[in-house]
């Protein structure tokens, strides 16, 4: 039986038990309210430090105040460096921190790197191939300046520079020497690996009677290095002819940037030749040229968006890996571009680098003569008007060429100072150094409307002395020029739809106070090319009615006229590359590959100038894929027509002429 006393107990023993549960809740409540309150607190902390957007880019190069390249940064920041933008830690831990992890995003590189492989000089060899002696097959604009080509010979031997592209074998079958797929011992057939032939040049070499000496393959470590770049290859034989050396550009993976390899070939054993040097210059090949003794390269090196000044090749000129000191860096005033123009000089037989100059600007036709390399660059300048244009623009626009003037000689470079043309300039042809004084021909657009001037400087002093402007029918642009001594012959034309029409203009610069001109007057087509040509002749190669047709053309000059004596003109595709032409002026030959539309045969077109007409003697078949790449030069009588396949093998036919 209960009693109170019991039942009192019972009681408080059941109270005690639901106090201590309430206790039990409340701090697990208390535990509960302070976990979510800590974990609000760090997403709170988490967004103020992963969310809140802040101000990033831009560039700040405070770092480098000390620094010789200083005010050159600070240039290559307002050109070359983004803007400021807005972002968050999380956006920057996902691409610096969590994508690399995964194999996503983007990776900054690291830009250190190994350079380029430096020329160093192998030991050579004596020579087993007897004396040679220099023979020139290129058109060269100056006399005694040698320009690179794809060709080159001397009296015993000739170097032709051929060039395939990288190409990718997947799932090849093996094949027997009939063709015929070789099989397994289950009947399937056999399967090669998988592998890449490599991008390469090659230097094919042949006896001047036409026996193959050797084939030389230059590949790279990387497969699909001169994939493209290739095409702009070009090749010197050195006046002892011992060495070839090749010029090329590539892509250089550490800077990312373009570059342009030097490659030193000893062929002083043409059955055996090997690579005695290699360098590189930073940017992309413009041009060069042969003088002596002296190979003298000019480049376009352009800065990388965003580069890192830590890393210097980012964004300065090297040769050979070693950074340009800011001594030997012209940094104009308003520059447009974060652009060098860099231009080096090597000694030939070794590859090491006498002299370098960098310009901070781009360049785009170099012309080279005895003395002096002269780069130009155009640009639209703004000139306000003379007098108040009411309702209208108060500035009006030309478009310009700054032409630099750097002398050279045996061992250095001399930055002299600079012209400035209105108008643009069609190629290097355009410029000729005569006498102390540059001559230049431009195009210049007008409201639309081209205009053709011709200009004279004082190379000394830098100083225009004589113009003549607008000299052409209205609406044509010049199409090609050429110097010859105190006469300079300039083709206009004006392009529309409908018709293709141009004069010849010869100019006597005698007399630079008094310039005079006279021309053929309007004719059919225009010419992409002008050169003297046998018995005084002048020679035009260029398009006809339209730009489906090659018209040839012959020029006689007599006391108030340019005639044309006589034309050529068929229905055919061919090359706009002046050095794809053979131009024999002594014998009147003229030799280019074409691609006719089928009622004329393609191939290697040979005409003669018989002093009254161009006589066709014979068109070749398969001189090779590439028309830019057709060369030839004459030997006696027998014409050596070079061309390759796109695998680069090389193709040389023979033919009596």
């Amino acid at each position: 039986m209960m009693t109170y006393d019991n039942y009192d107990r019972r009681v408080d023993k059941i109270l005690e038990k639901a106090d201590a549960e309430k206790k039990r809740r409340k701090k697990r409540k208390i535990a509960l309210i302070s976990s979510l309150s800590a974990a609000a607190a760090f997403l709170l902390a988490l967004n103020l430090t992963l969310f809140v957007p802040y101000t990033v880019g831009g560039y700040d190069i405070s770092a480098y105040e000390g620094s010789e390249y200083y005010a050159l940064m600070d240039e290559i920041g307002s050109l070359n460096c983004s803007k400021p933008r807005r972002t968050n830690n999380l956006q920057e831990l996902a691409e610096v921190v969590l994508a690399p992890l995964f194999g996503g995003g983007y990776a900054a590189p690291d830009m250190a790197g190994d350079s380029p492989s430096g020329g160093t000089i192998v030991e050579e060899d004596p020579s087993t191939s007897g004396n040679q002696s220099y023979e020139e097959v290129t058109n060269n604009q100056v006399e005694g300046v040698v320009e690179g080509d794809l060709l080159k010979r001397s009296d015993k031997y000739f170097y032709y520079l051929s060039y395939a592209s990288s190409h990718d074998h997947q799932g090849d079958v093996l094949v027997d020497e009939n063709g015929e797929p070789i099989l397994d011992e289950n009947g399937d057939k056999q399967v090669l690996p998988d592998y890449t032939d490599p991008s390469k040049l090659i230097l094919n070499i042949y006896t001047v009677s036409g026996e193959k000496v050797n084939t030389y393959a230059i590949s790279d470590e990387d497969p699909y290095a001169y994939n493209s770049y290739g095409l702009r290859r070009e090749m010197y034989l050195t006046e002892d002819c011992t060495k070839i050396l090749i010029l090329v550009p590539y892509f250089d993976k550490d800077v990312k940037a373009l570059f342009t390899r030097i490659l030193g070939i000893d062929v002083s054993d043409p059955s055996s030749p090997r690579e005695f040097a290699r360098t590189s210059v930073s940017g992309d090949y413009v041009s060069s040229r042969l003088v002596g003794n002296t190979l003298l390269l000019v480049s376009n090196f352009t800065v990388r968006r965003d580069p890192d000044f830590a890393q210097q090749r980012q964004y300065l000129p090297a040769v050979d890996g070693e950074v340009l000191p800011m001594e030997d860096i012209i940094l104009p005033e308003n520059p447009t571009s974060a652009r060098y123009t860099v231009i080096t000089s090597f000694v030939a037989d070794t590859l090491s680098s006498n002299d370098c100059e960098a310009y901070f600007d781009f360049s785009e036709e170099v012309y080279v003569s005895a003395e002096n390399i002269y780069t130009t660059r155009s640009y639209i300048k703004a000139f306000a008007f003379e007098y108040e244009v009411l309702n209208g623009p108060d500035k009006y626009y030309r478009n310009m060429t700054e032409i630099a003037r750097t002398a050279y000689d045996g061992t250095s470079l001399t930055y002299c100072g600079e012209m400035t043309a209105f108008g643009a300039i069609v190629d290097q042809y355009s410029l000729d150094e005569h006498e102390g004084v540059l001559r230049v021909v431009t195009t210049e657009m007008d409201l639309s409307w081209p205009t053709c001037n011709l200009y004279c400087f004082d190379i000394s002093t830098f100083e225009q002395i004589a113009a003549v402007e607008n000299f052409a029918p209205e609406g044509e642009s010049v199409k090609s020029v050429r110097f010859d001594g105190d006469t300079a012959y300039v083709c206009t034309a004006k392009v529309t739809y409908y018709e293709v029409t141009d004069p010849v203009f010869e100019f006597d610069l005698s007399d630079y106070s008094h310039i005079t001109y006279k021309d053929t007057g309007t004719i059919p087509g225009y010419s992409l090319s002008l050169i003297k040509f046998f018995d005084d002749t002048l020679l035009g190669i260029g398009y006809g009615d339209g730009f489906g047709e090659l018209k040839i053309e012959v020029y006689a000059s007599d006391e108030d006229k340019v005639t044309p004596l006589c034309e050529f003109k068929l229905a055919a595709a061919f090359s706009t590359e002046f050095k794809a032409y053979f131009i024999d002026a002594e014998n009147g030959l003229i030799g280019l590959q074409i691609d006719a539309d089928g009622r004329h045969k393609s191939g290697y077109l040979v005409l003669r100038f018989d002093g009254y007409n161009l006589v066709e003697l014979m068109t070749v078949e398969n001189v090779g894929t590439y028309s830019d790449d057709a060369r030839a030069c004459l030997i006696g009588d027998t014409l050596c027509i070079f061309g390759h396949t796109t695998t680069g093998d090389c193709v040389l036919k023979m033919v009596e002429v």
